[in-house]
């Protein structure tokens, strides 16, 4: 692993440009390594709410078409929700998993609809005029959202890069008995039954049994403290709220809807990906302080 110190940097580390050129970087090496392939690197990016990923996401596909003339692909993880009928299912077949109440963890994602998309940008339909996207409308059901007709459509035979980013893309499952230990002495997830979480940690193992083998490479973004995801998806909210005429969620429920994901960041989130990993480590004002970068790819 290679640790580079951010700080030392006599620049501002907070800023979009600073992380998009990083990232960039990592990725048109790896695409290099790609180069006589066919089809597009496929990127993994992991970021928790409020980290700012759509924001950044929308910079790096302009820095590598700038600096690297790739062309680049965003979707998100978020997309492939179940529909609204899926989750309801789900709900109420887990009715004492109070985490799977609703979208977000692992679980609530139509992976056969992700695997799919996958296959077809990477697999022997990659060559197909385009592959349709889905998109997810958080609005709709009172807040509890749906699947939308709207879908994007995107042609891998003219990408160069093809990148899908989400909170926990990139966690990986638990073995015993580390699963327990860590359950037992986490603060948050141990605020649910042992069932839960077991039923949790098999749903992300599935999860990483269907799609892990798709991504040539990860990216990263790991705040110093959990408690910085509270502070940073209150700053998005009262962000949105200022757009919209005070519509929103009220400070208490921004807490409540981060605590359905907390648990996840205790148990998964200082997990290792096994392939080459971009980290970047974040201060309280999303200022990158610490660039770790691990290579599972001989050269």
């Amino acid at each position: 692993m290679v640790s580079i110190m951010a700080s030392e940097k006599p620049i501002d580390t907070s800023t979009t440009q600073y992380k998009a050129q990083l990232i960039a970087e990592f990725i048109a090496k790896h695409h290099e390594r790609v180069a006589g392939r066919s089809g597009p690197l496929i990127v993994s990016m992991q970021g928790p709410q409020g980290a700012g990923k759509s924001t950044l996401a929308a910079a790096l596909v302009s820095f590598l078409a700038s600096a690297f003339r790739l062309r680049t692909a965003v979707a998100s993880l978020d997309d492939f929700y179940l529909d609204r009928k899926g989750l309801d299912e789900l709900a109420q077949a887990s009715p004492n998993n109070r985490m799977l109440q609703g979208r977000g963890p692992p679980g609530t994602h139509d992976i056969e609809l992700l695997r799919t998309v996958l296959k077809q940008i990477r697999g022997p339909e990659r060559n197909a005029s385009s592959v349709t996207l889905p998109t997810f409308d958080k609005s709709l059901y009172n807040g509890r959202g749906d699947r939308s007709e709207s879908t994007i459509p995107i042609h891998p035979a003219e990408l160069d890069v093809f990148m899908l980013e989400g909170w926990s893309l990139g966690f990986q499952h638990v073995a015993q008995p580390k699963l327990h230990e860590l359950w037992a002495t986490s603060q948050t997830a141990h605020e649910h039954d042992w069932q839960t979480i077991m039923q949790i940690n098999d749903n992300l193992s599935n999860l990483n049994r269907e799609i892990d083998s798709y991504f040539d490479c990860h990216v990263a973004i790991t705040p110093l403290d959990l408690d910085y995801i509270y502070y940073w998806r209150l700053q998005q909210e009262h962000h949105m709220k200022r757009e919209n005429r005070g519509l929103g969620m009220s400070d208490d429920e921004v807490r409540l809807f981060v605590d359905r994901y907390m648990p996840c960041y205790e148990v998964y989130g200082s997990g290792k990906v096994d392939k080459d990993s971009l980290r970047l480590l974040y201060g309280p004002e999303r200022e990158v302080v610490q660039v770790e970068e691990d290579q599972k790819i001989s050269q």
